[in-house]
């Protein structure tokens, strides 16, 4: 019986093991990239963005500084 134990763990750790890796190499294009996460104010209708370029609102574009 405490092969089997030993068996069953070495297994599990295995498993997990292969788990992370393949997590791992998944991370290597991050799908937020583009996304602009400064929050600013809308010159047109005064809403506070706080994730884009363009307002949700009234689609006035961010401005450039």
């Amino acid at each position: 019986m405490g092969a089997s134990l030993y068996l069953l763990i070495i297994i599990i750790f295995i498993f997990v093991g292969v788990a992370v890796l393949i997590a791992r190499s998944n991370r290597a294009e991050d799908t937020y990239d583009d996304l602009e996460t400064d929050a600013w104010d809308c010159p047109e209708c005064g809403f506070h963005v706080q994730a884009g370029n363009t307002c949700i609102y009234c689609g006035e574009e961010k401005p450039t500084l």
